[in-house]
């Protein structure tokens, strides 16, 4: 008797704990879109020519999202991130990397590529492009302004 009131009771805990677990709220994801520019001009991208925005979590600033946030730029240079395949992302503060870049060979679109903007954007301890991410903030705070 004791064994069959044992695995009822533990049927129910996983099953209460499964039904809590998935009724959990997901974050908040504010959507997030821009405008990426190049020495005060929107960056223009191709087939070949490409940018790629990434935003990641700043710790140091209390963000503890679990995964980075990432976009492509259109032909325009806008972009809209998407965060672990959904559209938006949480809210707090991100380092952002840019890196834009096209081949050295355009015929060959897998040669070597070519950076178009400085390497101080490419990699997290080397940018200083830092963004807060808020619910409701005008596309204008996610601009993004690099250089040659």
């Amino acid at each position: 008797m004791f064994f069959c009131n044992f695995s009822y009771s533990f049927l129910t805990f996983m099953v209460l704990t499964l039904v809590l677990v998935g009724c959990s709220n997901p974050p908040n994801l504010p959507p997030v879109s821009g405008q990426l520019m190049l020495d005060g001009k929107a960056v223009t991208t191709n087939e070949t020519k490409k940018a790629t925005i990434n935003y990641h979590p700043d710790v140091s600033k209390g963000n503890t999202a679990n995964s980075i946030a990432v976009a492509s730029a259109t032909e325009t240079g806008q972009y809209t991130l998407s965060y672990n395949g959904k559209p938006g992302i949480p809210e707090g503060w991100y380092k952002v990397t840019v890196n834009y870049s096209e081949p050295l060979n355009p015929k060959d679109p897998y040669s070597v590529p070519k950076k178009l903007i400085s390497d101080k954007y490419s990699t997290m301890d080397k940018t200083q492009l830092s963004v807060e991410v808020k619910a409701n903030a005008p596309a204008s705070n996610y601009e993004l302004k690099v250089t040659k």
